[in-house]
């Protein structure tokens, strides 16, 4: 079995216990017939992960969203989990892979 294989096998399995629905969302505009925009934000992915919170005390209002890869996610999106929007701090592949995401964000008013 090649590296490949197992690393696919290793993510089907793991990934098929992930229960936590959450959606990236991308921030679009929109020309308003006026000249200017509307910003709306879009369906980036929606993906099934799970939900940590951070390690560190003074980073309690940040949680940590896991799922698997997707590529182009970055800060100047925002992520929609059971009501309420997070901002995106960071974005970390798992060993510099294609495997694994994770989701650094912190909860607040986003609209």
């Amino acid at each position: 079995m090649s590296f490949a294989d197992m690393a696919s096998d290793f993510v089907n399995n793991t990934f098929s216990e992930f229960t936590q629905n959450f959606t990236i969302e991308q921030m679009t505009k929109t020309a308003d017939g006026q000249g200017g925009f509307t910003q709306t934000w879009a369906t980036f992915a929606t993906v099934k992960g799970f939900v940590s919170a951070t390690t560190s005390d003074e980073d309690k209002q940040f949680k940590k969203f896991s799922f698997e890869y997707v590529a182009d996610i970055d800060p100047s999106m925002r992520l929609l989990y059971k009501g309420d929007y997070y901002n995106i701090k960071s974005v970390e592949s798992i060993v510099e892979s294609t495997l694994w995401i994770n989701i650094i964000a912190s909860r607040n008013a986003a609209t």
